[in-house]
């Protein structure tokens, strides 16, 4: 394993797609990496992705960690400068998994960190998934250090009147968890709302999704200004069971990236595009697991924009596309004209939302990319690209949710042609896209895909978009590895890193870590170029990495050198953990 400055690849040559064939071309590698510090080990997992701020021109790197800490590093060292222990009760951890959310900075010596967390049975194995007591949200003033006086720690509680069933629907602090990104969306006048988002640990019933808007200029009197209740259904089933393959209820909001945060044009409300995972999809009767629901703020106000006439009696086994496409802001994922069933273990002769039933493919677990497409006029079409745990990327019209312009399978399901598959559930893709280009500036976007099987291939995976005569389209423009290669099958078996982009020499590479095993093998960084999938640079990290949490990209000698700062988790959710520093340099 590479020690701390010590430089990894100094003369190692890449294969253009696998490294490992050596009938293929081959190009110098063009990126030299030196992990240059280590931060002190974290009693709990930083699952939260780092965040970085700028306070009176001195720069730090934010971790908020699984052990109830607000941490601000030295981005050059990676010391310690300052911490801040999260107040909990007696017993309980303040347990951190959304990434916090930094608030818009008003002058140079003012900097407000929002932070979601969960108050969790101190003595529990997994926190993620230990009894919970409370849910809690304060606003940490950064230049001192302390919980910010005017904005007292607020508990969310909450219901929302039944529409299923009867009576209200209450939010249960046991039965959800905060995993999504915090949004903040801002003010012309004020400050602005923050949202935080719930779905809950293995879909123990009872269990629904939520959106709690916080106005932050009325904090101190009515801090819960809205709220948002994908699947309003008061019965659930048994409770204390996992209903992650039942079609009831659910519809919990857990994306890691979070709800898309889109601003205000035309006048109109500020938009958030939500994912909403498994459970009931019933369009008729305002049931919203599954889908993207695009709400209007603040007031986090829905309206699905769907053809009544013909939504009624809807089906979800069998949806018509005329129900589906009528609606403005819903999308539902389906197949394409021609596509042929879902061939996945468990899914032979089951209906497209079966299947997702069957292998508990919630939608809900990733996050779409926003874009903006030309066909060299003055037009434009504003889409969205999201990937899903079926194993496809879907492309939609942003201002149509309805309008499905491509779905484009990427990888097979996990256990394709007999495969063990070593976790179902977890599909293929729990991720955003990120933006890049090609050569040309014609725009690719990068999704990191893994399969938990033995046998399939899956990588990283650079798809090209494209809008001509007949319509934006997905195509594929390169994979790393290539799945030609054997390294495809035996790589990214886990749960990667989220996917950042780093400008290196002007030209754009794709950063991750693929995750390891404990006591096993390390996490690998890679550094994949965007405009054609050449691995620039790969290099094994201090422990397996983390999952979801997105690596942090710091200017260290613009254009030259870049840092990317990420994290590793020595036992998944409950930690131990720490943060690293890499320096990236184009030779």
């Amino acid at each position: 394993m590479m020690r701390s400055g010590v430089r990894a690849a100094l003369s190692v040559l890449a294969l253009w797609a696998t490294g490992c064939d050596a009938d293929e071309p081959v190009g110098e590698i063009t990126v030299l990496g030196e992990r240059v510090w280590r931060s002190e080990t974290f009693a709990g997992c930083p699952l939260a992705s780092p965040l970085h701020v700028v306070l009176d021109g001195v720069e730090s790197v934010i971790v908020a960690s699984g052990d109830g800490r607000v941490t601000l590093l030295d981005p050059q060292t990676g010391t310690t400068r300052a911490s801040l222990a999260l107040p909990h009760a007696e017993g309980q951890l303040a347990h951190v998994i959304a990434t916090p959310v930094l608030l818009p900075q008003r002058a140079a010596d003012d900097a407000r960190l929002v932070v979601a967390y969960q108050e969790v049975l101190a003595t529990a194995s997994d926190p993620a998934a230990g009894p919970r007591s409370a849910h809690r949200v304060v606003v940490v003033d950064l230049r001192t250090m302390t919980l910010d006086p005017a904005f007292p720690s607020v508990e969310l509680v909450g219901s929302a009147p039944a529409v299923v069933g009867e009576g209200e629907v209450s939010f249960l602090a046991s039965n959800a968890l905060s995993r999504s990104r915090l949004v903040h969306a801002p003010s012309a006048t004020g400050l602005g709302h923050v949202y935080v988002s719930f779905g809950n640990a293995r879909d123990i019933q009872p269990w629904h999704g939520w959106i709690f808007e916080l106005d932050l200029d009325a904090w101190s009197t009515r801090p819960i200004s809205a709220l948002l209740l994908t699947t309003p259904e008061s019965d659930c089933g048994p409770s204390g069971v996992s209903g992650d393959r039942d079609m009831i209820c659910g519809g919990g909001v857990w994306a890691p990236s979070g709800p898309l945060f889109v601003p205000a044009s035309d006048g109109r409300d500020f938009e958030l595009i939500v994912p909403t995972g498994n459970g009931h999809l019933d369009v008729d009767r305002g049931l919203y697991a599954h889908t993207l629901m695009r709400l209007r703020g603040p007031g986090l106000d829905f309206d699905s924009g769907c053809d009544p006439t013909l939504c009624a009696g809807f089906d979800v086994l069998a949806p018509t596309e005329a129900c589906l496409s009528s609606c403005e802001n819903l999308f539902v994922p389906r197949l394409g004209p021609g596509d042929p069933p879902l061939d996945a273990p468990l899914c032979e002769g089951l209906s497209f939302f079966a299947c997702y039933a069957a292998l508990d493919w919630d939608l809900g677990a990733n996050a779409p990319l926003r874009m903006t497409l030309s066909e060299g006029t003055m037009d434009e079409t504003h889409v969205l690209v999201l990937p899903a745990k079926d194993g496809a990327v879907y492309l939609l019209d942003a201002d149509h949710l309805g309008t499905l312009y491509d779905r484009h399978e990427v990888v097979h399901a996990c256990g394709y042609g007999g495969a063990r598959c070593d976790a179902d559930w977890a599909g293929s893709m729990v991720t955003q896209p990120v933006l890049t280009h090609d050569a040309e500036g014609a725009p690719i976007v990068v999704i990191a895909t893994f399969l938990p099987d033995s046998e399939n291939e899956a990588g990283l995976v650079g798809l090209r978009v494209t809008n001509d005569a007949s319509g934006p389209r997905l195509e594929r423009a390169w994979e790393q590895p290539s799945f030609d290669s054997p390294a495809a099958r035996t790589s990214y078996r886990r749960h990667p890193s989220g996917v950042a982009v780093v400008s290196l020499a002007n030209v754009e590479h794709a950063v991750l870590v693929e995750q390891g095993v404990r006591d096993a093998s390390p996490g690998v960084l890679h550094v994949v170029r965007a405009r054609d999938g050449l691995e620039a640079f790969r290099a094994e990290v201090e422990g397996p990495g983390q999952r979801y949490s997105v690596p942090l990209v710091l200017e260290v000698d613009a254009p030259r050198t870049q840092r990317v700062v990420l994290a590793s988790c020595e036992n998944g959710n409950a930690g131990p953990g720490h943060l690293e520093g890499w320096d990236l340099t184009p030779r």
